[in-house]
């Protein structure tokens, strides 16, 4: 507040309050007749004090602004001063006495003698503040003026620089108040999320112990279903080993048998064919027909012993079929699907999911390899490499070819001396393309399907080794 903005606020509030304190004695002296009070007067009083008492303050406030702009000792100064005490005291005895009457709902004329000479006695002070105060340069009014001592100016502007620089302080100070108050909201929210996401880790940690208990329950039970398999095994090994020696036992005896008369059957067929020339192809039929019956029955010696023993359905539901890959058509329609262990010139062995098959190849109508479709990461031409004291650097690039996108995909280099002893090793992600996966992950290291990308890795050495060799992998994973 500068100086005659106070001084103009300072008259208006002694102005309201001499106005006040006399409606306030006359509502008073009025309302005390019938020595009863009514609400409404009730609340008509207090409104008019309540108005009065914000008015006074405001004039102390203002007074007490108005000074600090006033130098210290001087006449105004200690006018305004004891104008402004007084004001207070005698306010103070003014509204006591009122007071004082209220309460009794009853006014004597001694109480009305004393209520009338505390207001003239305050508007009294209130005119001597009014009249000390300086009046505008350009006011027709005759009365003090505001005038300085030529050894107060100096001070004068000293204070009017203070209050300035107070004023500075507090536009800071609200500035401040107002980041504060930002700041508090911020880290009020910031809580908020934090005890959330206590709650969340909190739970996470719930399930992850009740999921340890689920696998450590789940790798019993596959434990104790090994641990029958191998039983089952090997008792099924131990009978297999019967049933082999029994079937061999047995089939030696008719390879035996068949071989002896095989050869009966050639001496009198050789017999016979001398003296009937004619009857030879007859003759080589039947010589035809007990070759195919012996090679039946090797064809079921060989079965007998690469067999394997029957397993029940709970122990196939453990055990891991094997990867489906090649597929056979026959001549007679039949279909096969499996994996093809080996061949020969006659036969193919098929790992089936029922066992293993053994197919004459002249029963094939065809058969393909069934390839399934995944990412397949190839280097493609040769590498270069710039070879330092302390480290090798490798660039190069590859090539998916594969059907699928290979996500993550690392290449790697090994540096060997003479005695293949490892001399160092390092690794590095491609730049390929960028994916972002269903997790949130983001990763410029995926390769598309027929697409290339580079490479560049870094493999520190020992110093003072000597490199021999150097070899190289790549890897990758794929996800969705």
């Amino acid at each position: 507040m500068e100086f005659f903005p106070a001084v103009e606020r300072a008259r208006k509030n002694i102005a309201s309050l001499i106005q006040l304190s006399e409606s306030r004695v006359d509502a008073t002296f009025t309302a005390v007749k019938d020595s009863i009070l009514a609400q409404q007067e009730k609340t008509e009083l207090e409104a008019l004090q309540q108005q009065e008492n914000g008015v006074f303050q405001d004039l102390i406030v203002t007074l007490d602004m108005f000074l600090q702009y006033v130098p210290t000792g001087g006449i105004m100064d200690q006018n305004v001063t004891r104008g402004r005490n007084n004001t207070a005291a005698k306010y103070d005895s003014y509204a006591k006495s009122i007071e004082a009457g209220i309460t009794d709902q009853f006014l004597d004329a001694l109480e009305k003698t004393a209520i009338e000479s505390n207001a003239r006695s305050l508007i009294s002070e209130l005119q001597f503040i009014e009249s000390s105060l300086p009046l505008p340069f350009d006011s027709l009014k005759v009365g003090p003026t505001f005038t300085l001592e030529v050894d107060s100016v100096d001070l004068f502007f000293e204070v009017v620089r203070d209050i300035e620089d107070m004023t500075k302080e507090l536009e800071e100070l609200r500035a401040t108040l107002q980041q504060y108050q930002k700041a508090k909201s911020e880290m009020d929210a910031f809580l908020q999320r934090e005890k959330v996401l206590t709650e969340e880790i909190q739970k996470r940690k719930a399930e992850i112990g009740n999921l340890n208990k689920e696998l450590a329950t789940t790798q019993d039970q596959q434990k104790e279903g090994f641990d029958a398999l191998d039983s089952k095994l090997d008792t099924r090994a131990d009978s297999l080993g019967i049933v082999i020696h029994q079937v061999d036992s047995a089939i030696r005896m008719d390879l035996s048998n068949i071989a002896s008369g095989i050869a009966d059957s050639l001496t009198t067929r050789k017999q016979e064919s001398d003296s009937l020339f004619f009857q030879v192809g007859t003759n080589m039929k039947l010589f035809q027909e007990d070759i195919d019956s012996l090679k039946g029955i090797v064809r079921y010696y060989d079965i007998a012993e690469k067999g394997l023993p029957e397993i029940d359905e709970d122990i196939l539901n453990i055990l891991k079929l094997p990867a489906l890959r090649h597929k056979i058509t026959l001549k007679n329609g039949t279909v096969l699907i499996g994996q093809i262990l080996t061949e020969n010139l006659d036969v193919i062995i098929l790992q089936t999911a029922v066992g293993r098959l053994i197919v004459e190849k002249n029963s094939i109508a065809k058969y393909d390899e069934k390839f399934s479709p995944g990412p397949k990461v190839e280097f493609e031409g040769d590498y270069n490499f710039v070879e330092f004291e302390d480290r090798e650097e490798f660039t190069g690039v590859v090539r998916n070819v594969g059907k699928k996108k290979a996500d993550f995909v690392k290449i790697s280099f090994f540096l060997w001396d003479a005695t293949t002893n490892p001399v160092g090793v390092g690794s590095a992600f491609v730049h390929g393309v960028t994916t972002k996966f269903s997790t949130g992950v983001i990763s410029d290291s995926s390769i598309g399907p027929g697409e290339t990308a580079t490479y560049h890795v870094i493999v520190e050495k020992e110093p003072g080794k000597k490199v021999a060799y150097r070899t190289n992998g790549v890897k990758w994973r794929e996800y969705r």
